[in-house]
């Protein structure tokens, strides 16, 4: 008889992890610099503003000028897995290289064509954007820093009628972080608006006080939380992948069985996966092999 497994729940330690999108001059980029010990990934050229790069520069935070979707990928991977000293991501703005991704796929596609076509029929130029986003996704719940993903904003619509605001890229980044906060101007005072959160520190539908979003954030999650030292994960050997395929060859594992090891790991492929779980699925296979 199968037996449950859930047990009491546990407060884990948290980061303070946000999608923050608004229109230009709301003040996403200035929130983002004025953070401490940043790993700062500019997909829009940021690094070229004297006053960005001052505040960079006085926060002991530093910057890589990255716009392609699968180079931010990797680059979360290696903080995923290098010792360093930054305790914040920021990664300004996703909407740059998620559209231009989007484009290029159009043009791909509009190449590869046999007959005349646009390009983004049925959204299919999107596939792959909102494939590599939402591998981000996974990769940052696994992350310990906090993490702000910055996004432009574009209009929703229902029933052709424009109904409010959303963040210009694959809305499932939203699911993987803590809280979503819509960046807005009230005269010439900066608000973020809290549309989401999983945090007991900010409510639902809270207008915050943005002019010093920093500030506002560190008195409500106290600034011990930017100040945390980051733990690094160990990733599977190339030993312990190819050990692992040899076993689930010689003893036929389904893909079903595979997948719900990576999901469990928060990983899409085996090289993803941590050595502790990917050691725990061999002990298992190897007990299975020698009929234990």
């Amino acid at each position: 008889m199968a037996s449950l497994r859930a047990k009491p729940p546990v407060l884990e330690p948290n980061r303070f992890r946000a999608l923050i999108y608004g229109d230009k001059g709301t003040g996403k980029t200035h929130f983002a610099c004025s953070i401490p010990s940043v790993y700062y990934i500019d997909t829009e050229g940021v690094l070229k503003y004297e006053r960005f790069v001052k505040m960079l520069k006085a926060n002991k935070s530093e910057a890589i000028d990255l716009p392609e979707l699968s180079e931010i990928i990797k680059e979360v991977k290696a903080l995923l897995t290098v010792k360093h000293n930054y305790k914040t991501l920021v990664i300004d703005s996703l909407t740059f290289p998620y559209a231009l991704l989007a484009n290029m796929e159009a043009d791909r596609l509009i190449q590869a064509a046999t007959k005349p076509i646009e390009g983004t029929e049925f959204g299919a130029n999107l596939a792959k954007a909102k494939r590599l986003t939402f591998h981000l996704g996974i990769l940052l719940t696994r992350l310990d820093m906090n993490v702000i993903v910055i996004a432009h904003e574009k209009t929703k619509y229902e029933k052709n009628e424009e109904v409010g605001k959303i963040a210009d890229i694959n809305e499932k980044i939203g699911y993987a972080l803590g809280t979503v906060l819509h960046m807005r101007m009230q005269g010439k005072s900066r608000k973020a608006f809290v549309e989401k959160t999983r945090y007991s520190e900010i409510s639902m539908q809270e207008l915050l006080d943005f002019d010093d979003g920093y500030e506002t954030i560190k008195k409500r999650f106290g600034e011990e939380i930017f100040l945390r030292d980051s733990d690094i994960e160990t990733l599977a050997t190339p030993e312990q992948v190819a050990e692992l395929k040899r076993l689930i060859g010689i003893l036929k594992v389904s893909d079903e069985i595979t997948q719900k090891w990576l999901i469990a790991s928060k990983a899409t492929t085996f090289d993803e996966m941590n050595t502790k779980n990917i050691q725990a699925c061999i002990d298992k296979l190897n007990s299975q092999f020698k009929g234990e």
